[in-house]
């Protein structure tokens, strides 16, 4: 039996005015950079859209949200990493059918814009770079940028220069990497945020690979993982078709992970599509017997632990059930899920969600943030138990990500 999920819908969609000057204590951060002793008067959800990015903006409750005119509109917004001290300053990469793929920081919130390039027109000739996936940052500041053709790229001085970490393009299966629909792309970057040398990245329709030397090795862990021989790799280390990965904070040995769930299996039943690893991703085993559908593509761990995914019907229909968008919450590791409908009650949204459009903040209740396909962007102050739509519908949401300063 499925669990029911519930629909409550009530935020102030209420466009507010302007923010005030923000402070932080730098001497006060975590494992990643961010201010824990500051008190919260602003919460910054940038929104990476299929033409432009979106800034919204809210004080420290998250109920009345202002938005921003819109930025970069002539280019894909195909990810974003904030700044954790610093509002107007952020890196993100962006592509153009007929201009190519940049990698853009601006320091005064989008009002100028440096470009850099991964690999300097002296070194082309590798795998070509078509989009930039992912860009993260280590505990140590090192930059790191996920992209398609599946390669993974490093920054020691802050995204001034960049080098390709040759020990993942150089792995045994490279030769056999296929890609996904969506490309063959290098999507989830993870850092352990107590032992820098540790490192975890997604590819599809690769698989999941690690490292424990900073990357200068590196090894595939997918095993309980369902392979897809559909992928047309005969290697069986790289035929899994992995959407995204996300790290438990307070376990850097506990991964979560959301398959892409398919019929390809010897029975011609579905496959599970929600797993865990609790050994650093040796091994997986599924934890989505309680969710309605198993397909999806986002997955968020909040600091506390709480784990949220967004189901969609299947890879054949990559929509929302029923028209019912519903974001399920873990508090036990997947062991147990609640349902929380998070769009109008009286208005189905037929449309679905990106692996990367989906994020959470570090407050307490943590925040949630959902942006569709359609253009509409959902949010929680209150951990995904009520939910609401921010001002505006933008252009197909591509990715989401969530800052606060205080």
């Amino acid at each position: 039996m499925f669990l029911k999920a519930t629909r409550v819908y009530a935020i102030d969609r209420v466009v507010s005015s302007e923010i005030g000057a923000s402070g932080v204590d730098p001497d006060r951060h975590d494992g990643y950079g961010r201010d824990v002793s500051r008190a919260i008067d602003r919460t910054v959800l940038w929104v990476g859209t299929r033409k432009g990015l979106h800034r919204f903006a809210s004080d420290g409750d998250r109920r009345a949200w202002r938005a921003d005119p819109p930025l970069l509109q002539k280019w894909n917004v195909d990810a974003i990493l904030p700044d954790p001290d610093d509002p107007d300053r952020l890196l993100v990469g962006t592509s153009h059918e007929a201009w190519g793929t940049t990698l853009r920081e601006t320091a005064d919130g989008g009002e100028t814009w440096e470009e850099s390039l991964l690999r300097p027109p002296a070194e082309e000739g590798g795998h070509p770079i078509h989009r930039i996936w992912q860009i993260a940052r280590g505990p140590t500041g090192t930059l790191y940028a996920g992209v398609d053709e599946a390669a993974l790229f490093e920054s020691e001085d802050d995204g001034r220069t960049w080098a390709e970490v040759e020990g993942l393009s150089r792995h045994p299966s490279r030769p056999h990497w296929m890609p996904g629909a969506g490309g063959l792309c290098l999507h989830t970057i993870l850092v352990d945020p107590d032992d820098p040398a540790r490192m975890w990245v997604g590819i599809s329709a690769v698989g999941v690979f690690f490292t424990a030397d900073g990357g200068e090795t590196w090894e595939a862990r997918n095993e309980g993982l369902p392979p897809m021989r559909a992928t047309g790799s005969p290697d069986g280390d790289a035929m899994f078709c992995v959407h995204k990965i996300a790290l438990d904070p307070a376990d850097p040995d506990r991964l979560f992970l959301q398959f892409h769930a398919h019929t390809m299996t010897p029975d011609g039943e579905r496959s599970s599509g929600v797993f865990r690893s609790d050994d650093a991703a040796a091994s997986w085993r599924a934890i989505d017997g309680d969710l309605p559908r198993r397909f999806g593509f986002p997955m968020v761990v909040s600091e506390k632990g709480e784990l949220f995914v967004a189901p969609l019907v299947s890879d054949a229909n990559r929509v929302f059930d029923e028209g019912r968008p519903v974001v399920w919450r873990s508090g036990d590791g997947g062991e147990s899920w609640q349902g929380f409908d998070i769009g109008p009650p009286d208005e189905p949204v037929y449309s679905g969600v990106l692996r990367d459009a989906m994020a959470v903040d570090g407050l307490e209740p943590t925040g949630v943030y959902l942006g569709t396909t359609g253009g509409d962007v959902f949010a929680s102050a209150e951990a995904g138990e009520t939910w609401g739509r921010l001002p505006g519908r933008l252009p197909r949401v591509l990715c989401v990500r969530s800052a606060t300063y205080g």
